[in-house]
């Protein structure tokens, strides 16, 4: 687009006081501190504050640059850490779901009622994935199901499928 006009951006320094407020500056505009008792009205208070001295505030996009002591940077990091391998693993653990509803309704043809029993989840639980089955199984099984090439449930002998109804049925 010709003429648009590009929003500037402003890094914000924000550092915890000693009474435990945040506070605010923006290092590349003189004057420009505030403070406030969360991150968020932090930021908010400093595009107040910038208003007073640049004319395209409202626009910009702020920055945060949060300062934090190094143990509690190493705990937030950790944290985080987690939260993206915890999301990774309910991502697989869906498509292993999903896997095995298909498996077990289309392929060995049992009832959404004893999938669900098997699985530990709800008829209706179990109804909702096996319309995610149709739906993403072309694209979360990347090799093509053949004889030779099929999942270890598809494996499982009859003897095998047995034990497992028989468990499921001690635990009623």
């Amino acid at each position: 687009m010709f003429g648009a006009k590009m929003a500037t951006t402003y890094q914000v320094e924000l550092e915890r006081d000693e009474a435990g407020w945040w506070v605010a500056s923006v290092p590349s505009v003189p004057g420009v501190h505030t403070q406030g008792r969360s991150i968020e009205q932090a930021m908010n208070r400093i595009r107040q504050a910038l208003t007073l001295w640049v004319t395209d505030a409202d626009e910009a996009d702020l920055v945060p640059e949060i300062h934090l002591p190094i143990a509690v940077r190493r705990q937030v990091g950790r944290a985080l850490e987690a939260r993206k391998r915890a999301a990774k693993a309910g991502e697989e653990a869906s498509l292993v779901l999903i896997d095995a509803i298909a498996e077990l309704t289309d392929r060995e043809a049992m009832s959404v009622r004893d999938v669900a029993t098997l699985l530990q989840l709800s008829p209706a639980r179990v109804g909702q994935l096996k319309l995610e089955v149709e739906v993403l199984q072309p694209r979360h099984r990347s090799l093509p199901r053949t004889s030779g090439n099929r999942s270890m449930t598809a494996k499982r002998s009859s003897s095998e499928r047995s034990v497992a109804k028989k468990a499921v049925a001690k635990k009623r």
